[in-house]
């Protein structure tokens, strides 16, 4: 029953990895509890992007994460910004479902201290429900909605004995989705008969949690989870002009699928010694995943890639902590990772680029031009990497004021082989990163005032290319942030006002961003590249009100001021980036909400939210391929306005909601970018570059019953 949603609910959290108020913690942090991943209906990464200013993230069309917090971290396979399951790191499927969570942490700035790297915007912690042994209780939940929406899910609380306990958490989900393929003629007059659903997408998945006591001073914590997805694959919608029509056809010869299975286990001990609390946690991840692209986005047979990957992760944590009321708290630890990833994907060449230019191909092609003329290696290697990382952090409270102190030692390495030519290569280096604080609490302790200094860094890698003559694989190198934050906290009215605030600046080196082009003799060319420095600050403020008895306002406001160094060339056309903003950076974003409950009876209550959420325009990549005379002049990704409606009723043990999703129907894109036009390679006169757009979510009415037992 989410019978307190008009008060104002303090968060703990576990940002400095200790359990204490959000409200004492020395740096900018947003908070979901249980009820309000609920009430706003919070079900992708798309939808807590939108919830929190300054951040910009969703899912990306391949299933993986595009993510940048406060300007850092970058679209594409660079995300910079960490995501984790209680306390795991997450690696292959960030952008699964996790559901029965207590709440989501988005801690904003570099984390690199406690968390180490690919940290280095921040971090986004789901904390799921832990099994507790007093009763058996859970909650079934069926919604269904436009578009062929279904979705069951349910969790389970059961008591195995008086020290353990165990939870069960499922759900399956099936939607068609609003993209369509119109199958539409291709040159030789023939026809595809592809699914029109060209976005139906189904998911599935279990999580099992145990906790209990093996002795009276070492208890455990243990985790399985399993998770399918089988949806679309890079079905961007084509900007042929640049004008952003958000036409919701994907025109492909075929439909692109993304075939995922994921399987984790994790496991954690925690030995009491009185006055110090010791901590193991490790985990193992195996993800298997198949994804196909009609990389020319048209429905002629032209280009497709498959691209079966098989990832596989193992982490170990072990940390001592202090548990005493003294007023220092300290711990130190280490941290390992092991990831590999196998890749063995390739490029068909069809018989529809010999039929649009018969001289290329000979013999020239059959009738039907869906046959594959050409097989070439596209991306097949082997990578590795490894981190060593030793961590230590102490926190001192003299009166009304706390110093808090961090360092870690990181040790990166990353290897690569390409499997085709035989080339290799190996990058490594090791990080030391720092933290301090300084805080100052008010006499009621309800407030607080900070100044934080923090670092982070996203490790280096490897491409599959090289350069001319060359026997190694081209490398980039690791990227580097420091923060400085300054910022306020409290609680007002007597606690009817929740207050936060913070300026920021951000001193950004070596920027890594994923490039894809087409070189001078008509290859494909994809690959990871430092860029070059920027700096960036900015001011954000949340505010949540207990407006009336029945009501609570909640607003939030970010805005960013993002810059290139002087001296910034982009790697494409040579051209001079200084002081222009660099991609996926938003100048202005809000967050505003309205929150209404009322009990009409003892065992009846009404209650509602509407919710708007608005994004300014966002700089794009557009910038790297700006030339005088290209297809495109420089553009930027429009703004949006967002806005949901949930209303419903709670009655004894049953749940009643109507959720309105993107009332007002407004079209836009979260991740968008310039892209190399494959389709019009063989046809002359077609642009060299398009723009593909992922389209969001438009107008969708949900409605949901729930039963809790």
């Amino acid at each position: 029953m989410a019978d307190q949603r008009a008060a104002l609910e303090e968060v703990v959290v576990t940002a400095r990895k200790r359990a204490e108020s959000a409200l004492e913690v020395p740096e900018s942090i947003a908070t979901f509890s249980a009820g309000m991943i609920e009430n706003a209906n919070l079900r992708t990464l798309k939808d807590i992007g939108l919830m929190v200013p300054n951040l910009y993230m969703s899912t990306r069309l391949d299933g993986f994460p595009n993510v940048s917090m406060r300007g850092m971290g970058a679209f594409g396979n660079t995300q910079g910004v960490g995501f984790y399951l209680d306390d795991v790191q997450l690696f292959s499927d960030a952008s699964s479902r996790f559901g029965d969570l207590e709440r989501i942490e988005v801690l904003k700035g570099p984390q690199g201290v406690l968390y180490g790297g690919a940290n280095i915007g921040g971090a986004i912690k789901f904390v799921s429900q832990r099994p507790d042994t007093e009763a058996v209780y859970g909650n079934a939940k069926l919604s269904a909605g436009e578009d062929s929406y279904y979705d069951i899910e349910g969790q389970v609380n059961i008591p195995l004995s008086d020290t353990w306990a165990m939870r069960l958490f499922g759900f399956g989900e099936s939607y068609d989705g609003y993209l369509s393929n119109p199958n539409s003629v291709r040159t030789n007059g023939l026809q595809g008969n592809n699914n029109p659903d060209v976005g139906e997408m189904d998911r599935f998945g279990v999580r099992a949690t145990f906790a209990g006591d093996i002795t009276d001073k070492l208890s455990t914590f243990f985790t399985l989870r399993y998770n399918e997805l089988d949806g679309p694959n890079n079905t961007w919608i084509r900007e042929l002009d640049g004008d952003f029509e958000y036409g919701n056809t994907v025109d492909t010869s075929f439909n692109p699928r993304h075939d995922r299975t994921t399987f984790a286990s994790s496991l954690e001990l925690n030995y009491d010694m009185e006055t110090v609390l010791a901590t193991l946690i490790t985990s193992h991840t195996d993800t298997d995943s198949d994804r196909q692209s009609d990389l020319d986005l048209d429905q002629e047979w032209v280009l497709d890639l498959l691209r079966p990957e098989d990832l596989q992760a193992t982490t170990i944590e072990i940390r001592l902590s202090s548990t005493t009321e003294s007023p220092v708290q300290w711990q130190v630890g280490a941290y390992s990772l092991d990831l590999e990833r196998d890749l063995s994907s390739v490029l068909n060449i069809r018989g529809g680029f010999c039929f649009l230019d018969p001289g290329v191909c000979d013999p020239p092609p059959a009738l039907d031009d869906g046959v594959v003329q050409v097989v070439a290696p596209f991306e097949v290697s082997l990578r590795k990497r490894e981190q060593l990382a030793a961590f230590a952090n102490v926190t001192y409270r003299l009166d009304r004021w706390e110093f808090d102190l961090g360092l870690r030692v990181d040790d990166w390495e990353s290897k690569r082989k390409n499997m085709d030519t035989g080339l290799a290569g190996e990058e490594s280096d090791t990080e030391v990163l720092g933290r301090g604080s300084v805080t100052w609490f008010s006499a009621d302790q309800n407030s607080i005032v900070y100044g934080t200094i923090t670092q982070g860094f996203e490790p280096g890698d490897l491409n599959l290319t090289n350069f001319t003559g060359e026997n190694t694989l081209f490398g980039y190198d690791a990227e580097n942030v420091t923060q400085y934050e300054l910022g306020y906290k409290g609680q007002l009215m007597d606690g009817a006002l929740s207050l936060t605030t913070a300026v920021f600046f951000i001193d950004y080196t070596d920027r890594q961003f994923e490039l894809q082009a087409t070189d001078p003799t008509g290859g494909f060319v994809e690959g990871i590249v430092n860029i070059g420095d920027s700096e960036q600050w900015g001011v954000e403020a949340d505010l949540a009100m207990a407006l009336a008895e029945n009501w609570t306002g909640t607003l939030g406001f970010g805005y960013l001021n993002a810059e290139w160094n002087n001296g910034v060339i982009s790697p494409v056309t040579g051209a001079d980036l200084s002081g222009q903003e660099p991609p996926n950076s938003t100048e202005w974003s809000v967050t505003a909400a309205l929150d209404y409950s009322r009990q009409l009876s003892n065992d009846m209550l009404l209650f509602g939210r509407l919710q708007v959420r608005y994004k300014g325009e966002a700089a794009s990549n557009a910038q790297f391929f700006d030339a005088p005379g290209d297809a495109f002049t420089m553009w930027e990704n429009p703004e949006f306005t967002v806005v949901d409606l949930n209303v419903g009723v709670a009655w004894q043990a049953w749940e009643f909601r109507l959720h309105l999703e993107n009332v007002f129907d407004e079209d836009y894109y979260v991740d968008v970018q310039e892209f190399p036009n494959f389709a019009g390679a063989v046809l002359p006169g077609a642009p060299g570059s398009i723009v593909i757009g992922t389209l969001e979510q438009p107008r969708r009415a949900m409605v949901s019953v729930s039963y809790e037992f």
